[in-house]
Formats: structure tokens, sequence, C-alpha cells
């Protein structure tokens, strides 16, 4: 029986009571890295597969236990459809935008079926259908005009998207979504964690990003230096209930400026013309379902 994940909700979720996670060391010397990544759910390790197979040397750090916290406890859908509606995507950014969003998402899908294939992880990925359907098994008139509008939007902007009457198991109107997928994702993030340390990558568990520095640039955790180039900062919240209140804030705010910079230079080039959608990610998920 697996042990209680590290975040106490009072039950184990399915996916850390049917796998087992290999353990990894506490840091407990200095290092000098390309990146150091914080945070060992998917997106860090996934981060840290992709650079060690760029031929960069990798050093994850992770508070608790990888795979365990937001990774541990998703529903296992693996979908390019967002939280928010793409007619929502659509009014906020406009139309190029809202595609390139959903195409990140195939793309990404495209992505983890060829790692489960290059890297023979055994974590049932399959793919699927995948349906948004309403909020009640009766829903009124404006929410199935919602559903119809966003259906026809997606199979506008290229996506394999279609309105139905009656939702599978779930019952009541939807959207039926095709080529998405789901996976055992505590497997899986355990298979990225294997083909990361075989390629020489460096994971560190409960080692939590206590400061960063910039000149040089440098993370410590557990008074350990990692001095590298580059920062990747893979989980939500790296440094709350750790450093003072002042530096997380001062932090987290660099974080917003380097990401507003990246977004006013995304938006500058759609105005100059460049479209960042492209039928890329598409053709590389066909790929992958074949």
């Amino acid at each position: 029986m697996a042990k209680h994940s590290s975040l106490d909700v009072g039950t184990i979720p399915y996916w850390t009571d049917s796998a087992s996670f290999p353990s990894f060391p506490k840091i407990d010397r200095d290092l000098d890295v390309d990146v150091v990544i914080v945070g060992g759910g998917i997106t860090g390790l996934t981060t840290a597969y992709l650079l060690q197979m760029a031929g960069k040397s990798v050093a994850l750090v992770e508070r608790s236990t990888c795979g365990d916290v937001d990774t541990g406890h998703t529903t296992a859908h693996v979908t390019m459809v967002t939280d928010t509606r793409l007619s929502e995507l659509v009014r906020r950014f406009g139309r190029s935008h809202a595609q390139a969003v959903w195409d990140a998402g195939l793309a990404a899908l495209g992505q983890i079926d060829g790692i489960v294939a290059e890297q023979k992880i055994d974590c049932a990925f399959e793919w699927v259908d995948g349906y948004l359907h309403a909020s009640e098994a009766a829903p009124d008139a404006n929410e199935i005009a919602s559903l119809k509008e966003d259906a026809d939007l997606a199979h506008e902007l290229g996506f394999d998207a279609l309105f139905v009457a009656d939702v599978p198991f779930a019952g009541g109107p939807g959207i039926r979504f095709s080529d998405q997928a789901r996976f055992h994702p505590r497997k899986y993030v355990a298979g990225l964690a294997a083909a990361v340390r075989a390629q020489g990558g460096q994971i560190f568990e409960h080692s939590g990003a206590e400061q960063f520095y910039e000149d040089p640039l440098r993370v410590e955790a557990n008074a350990r230096r990692l001095r590298c180039r580059d920062v990747v900062v893979a989980t939500h919240n790296p440094l709350a209930g750790v450093a003072s209140a002042m530096s997380a804030t001062i932090f987290q705010t660099k974080l917003a400026e380097a990401l507003a910079e990246v977004v006013s230079r995304t938006d500058s080039a759609c105005r100059a013309g460049s479209d960042p959608a492209t039928s890329a990610p598409r053709a590389a998920s066909a790929q992958g379902r074949r």
C-alpha cells in the first residue's frame, strides 16, 4: 500500500496508491549546472528530460517528493481543452492567440505519446475522445447555445470538435473532441525521472528552493548552492512558507515582469503579421496517434 501523499487531504489518490515511485536523496553538496529546475511534477520532470536530451546539464530540486502534489492528484486526462472556454480565449486574446493555446496542447499530446514510445514507459497511455459537457443533464437554452458556439468555433479553427446531444456517462449535451488521451500520471513521470537519471541528470527531493540570487545566478536549497546559467520555476509557489514574505513578493514580481515581457513580444510579433499558430502541432499529434 502506498504512503499518504504530501498534499494532506485525508485520502490517498489512486495514482499514488497504484504505483511505486523511486526516491531521491536530499541535496548535500554545491553544484554547477546549466539549468536548475524547481519542482518535481510533470512540468519539472518534462523540462529536465527535454533539456537533458538537448545536451544540457540539469539539477532538479523538489521540496517534497516528486510527482506527489498536483501531478499525483490529477484527473489523468490529457487534453488540449483549457479550463477557460475557447470562445472566452478568442474574446480576450483574439483568434490566432486562442488557436495557438490549443495547438500547444495538441503538441504536448504528441510529445507525451512520443516520449512514451521512445522510453518504453508503461503508463497505459491511450488515445481517446474527450468531452466537455453541460453542468446539468437538462441545461437551459443559454448553456446549450454556448456549447454549440464553442463547438463551431473549434471546428472553424481546425480542431476536430462536434456538438453532441448526449455525452457518454455524464448525459446531456456537450462537445466531443477527438484525439485526446489518458494515462497513469505517476507511472509516466516515474519513467521520465528514470530517463533523466539515465542521461546524467540530478534529482533531489526534500530540497526546497530557499533563496534565489542573480549575480552570479544561483539557487540555494538545504543550505547548498546550485550555480547555473538558467532557472526554470516549475511549481506554483517555490518560496511560500520558506523565505520571508518580502523575498517571496520580490521574486514573484520578477517572474511577473519576465512573463509580461514574453507576452509583449508575442503580441508585437502578431501585430507585425507573424502568426504564432501553425499546423505543425496538429500534424505531430496525428502522427503520434497513428
